[in-house]
């Protein structure tokens, strides 16, 4: 092996251990805060009044179904990263593609869950989304 392509698989493996520690970090931080905090949807949701989180509980009941399986969908694309993420050798192609999926999966979750907030948000008067107030996150928000 030439130094040059040593010094380049250096560099691959070292930004893709990067990677890897990043996402471990964040997939632990959500697990604590998971364990820490009971229920993050339910705090999300006294940011707004008590008559549209009623009629949202009764809409994300209404498509439980759907939204379980978005959910385990999302959950399956995740464990096919971390598999590929653990192969030897890595292939880059293929992890490319499973986070792809993931972010596609996690898109189509949220689109889900912001459709019937906009469907609630469309029932709802003025008055009572007048009353509405972004949640806090903490030191996600200072400085900006």
């Amino acid at each position: 092996m030439s130094t040059g392509s040593r010094r380049a698989t250096i560099i691959v493996l070292s930004v893709l251990l990067l990677i890897s520690v990043c996402l471990n970090l964040f997939v632990a931080g959500a697990w604590v805060a998971t364990r820490w905090h009971s229920r993050p949807l339910a705090k999300v949701m006294l940011s707004y009044p008590p008559s549209l989180r009623q009629d949202m509980r009764e809409r994300l009941l209404a498509e439980g179904p759907r939204l379980k399986a978005a959910i385990f969908e999302l959950r399956e694309a995740r464990q096919r990263m971390f598999a590929v993420m653990r192969a030897d050798p890595l292939d880059k192609e293929a992890l490319e593609r499973a986070m792809a999926d993931v972010r596609a999966k996690t898109t189509e979750l949220q689109a889900m869950v912001q459709a019937i907030l906009a469907e609630s948000l469309e029932n709802a008067p003025a008055s009572e989304r007048q009353k509405i107030r972004p949640p806090g996150f903490g030191f996600l928000l200072k400085g900006f």
